[in-house]
């Protein structure tokens, strides 16, 4: 999604990329809930079944405050070198955030072009940088994974020090 965004491009640019992460998200989050619940007796499944659910809300409200930090930063740390020439009051309101700049463009006569334009820059600079740190971030996590995930042994079987036992189920 970093990759095809512009000020100028529409929903179209960004949805191959939202299309990948629902899918991934849509291949993943099930087998992992299942492998999680089902590696515990049943009656424990329903304790595995709420860790599961908290450590994913925890992560993503974790995720959307650390990502959009650094959108707004990167909104920011962009947006000054384009608010040349406008009314400091109208400048420092529209540094705040997008909504900020759009509010302030209204009263701005000659330059609320100006103030639109560099929000919608600066907007997608933030973007950028923003998809680039999580790309990074998923990264180093896809690595860890590789290097320090479960070991298979010589025949084809995770190693029993790392693995976690589900009890034989009993038929009827």
């Amino acid at each position: 999604m970093g990759l095809f965004i512009s000020a100028d491009s529409n929903y179209l640019a960004i949805l191959p990329g939202l299309l990948a992460v629902g899918l991934g998200m849509g291949l993943a989050m099930t087998p992992s809930t299942e492998v999680i619940t089902s590696s515990l007796p049943a009656d424990k499944q329903g304790v595995a079944s709420a860790l599961n659910d908290i450590t994913r809300e925890f992560g993503t409200a974790l995720g959307v405050a650390l990502l959009g930090a650094l959108l707004s930063a990167g909104y920011r740390d962009s947006i000054n070198s384009r608010l040349v020439g406008v009314p400091q009051e109208a400048a420092d309101t529209a540094r705040e955030g997008l909504a900020n700049a759009a509010e302030v463009s209204r009263g701005a006569g000659a330059h609320a072009e100006q103030i639109i334009q560099a929000a919608r820059e600066s907007f997608v600079d933030g973007w950028q940088q923003t998809m680039w740190v999580g790309a990074a971030v998923m990264l180093a996590l896809f690595i860890y994974i590789v290097v320090r995930g479960p070991k298979a042994s010589a025949t084809g079987t995770v190693d029993a020090t790392e693995a976690v036992t589900a009890p034989a189920t009993v038929g009827i």
